[in-house]
């Protein structure tokens, strides 16, 4: 099943950049260096919202999703559940292929009108460089961060006889990052998504050493407040940074790639957490991994954070 899922995020966030880049375009060039300087603020001003916004709808079917499939799986059929995500999702694919005024240009039509800009590297290579694979390191963790935290969480809920509370106790953590990804929307930092990424990763790392604290559910929903607003604005300026640094003949790829990563983590963090959970180290085992996952991503960032901020894909 979850080959067949179509890769929405990577589509979207590639329309977003056409979508935004094509409105910059129309509003007149000014020679090559404005237009360099209209590419960064476009970046930060433009981007920064849009996959705000992105994150945010994520966040907001996280909430519903679960809460849907329940209802319809006790209300009406066990398998109701399934049934309607199918359909969603089929829905959804085909109201989002229809869309066809916001699709990209195919790549070859761009570079014939000459509209694409020149590859930073050869294109066998464009996925491969250092930038971009720190960006997809980052993207990996992100995804080992939810799939320890959905497994440690149920764990943690399991021994304190609270099971029931689980969904509850990830909920919060997904309106926090709801919260987080609209404050960071709306704030538009002015430093550069460089700099940002390795203090947003630094801060979900310090704020990944709360649920190891946690003594009860209840402490333990607090303690999930703080790392999950930090998680829609680091996959908010990863994405912009992806952006940044790829080609545009690349985008769609360069976010599949990043998506397929975040799915990656989850899936080895839930299989290795889970394994933990049931050692001595209990729950906080669990909660463990993601620590030490994000210290070492946020040192990565730390490191890389020089060419990052130099790269641009044009």
């Amino acid at each position: 099943m979850g080959a067949t899922v179509p890769q929405f995020g990577a589509l979207s966030a590639a329309r977003w950049s056409a979508l935004l880049q094509g409105r910059q375009g129309r509003q007149g060039r000014q020679g090559r260096h404005d237009r360099h300087n209209r590419h960064d603020r476009h970046d930060r001003a433009e981007l920064t919202p849009a996959f705000a916004l992105e994150a945010i709808s994520n966040d907001v079917a996280f909430l519903i999703g679960p809460t849907l499939a329940v209802l319809a799986a006790t209300q009406w059929h066990p398998a109701a559940g399934t049934v309607l995500a199918g359909v969603l999702v089929a829905g959804a694919g085909f109201a989002f292929a229809a869309l066809r005024g916001t699709a990209p240009a195919p790549a070859r039509r761009e570079a014939a009108a000459g509209r694409l800009r020149t590859p930073r590297t050869p294109q066998n290579g464009v996925l491969w460089s250092r930038n971009f694979s720190t960006l997809l390191v980052v993207s990996l963790a992100l995804g080992v961060f939810f799939g320890s935290m959905q497994v440690s969480v149920s764990a943690f809920a399991d021994v304190h006889q609270a099971s029931s509370a689980a969904g509850s106790l990830y909920g919060l953590m997904s309106a926090a990052s709801l919260l987080g990804g609209l404050a960071y929307g709306r704030y538009r930092p002015h430093s550069p998504p460089a700099v940002q990424l390795p203090l947003i990763l630094t801060f979900l790392a310090c704020a990944s050493l709360l649920p190891l604290l946690a003594g009860s559910p209840w402490q333990l929903g607090l303690a999930l407040l703080l790392p999950g607003a930090g998680v829609a604005p680091c996959i908010v300026v990863s994405s912009v940074l992806v952006e940044s640094v790829m080609d545009r003949s690349a985008l769609t790829q360069a976010f599949t790639w990043t998506n397929s990563a975040s799915a990656a983590g989850i899936a080895v963090a839930a299989a290795t957490v889970g394994r933990l959970v049931d050692g001595p180290g209990g729950a906080r085992a669990g909660f463990a991994v993601p620590l030490l996952v994000l210290t070492a991503t946020a040192v990565l960032a730390w490191c890389g954070r020089g060419a990052l901020a130099g790269a641009r894909a044009g």
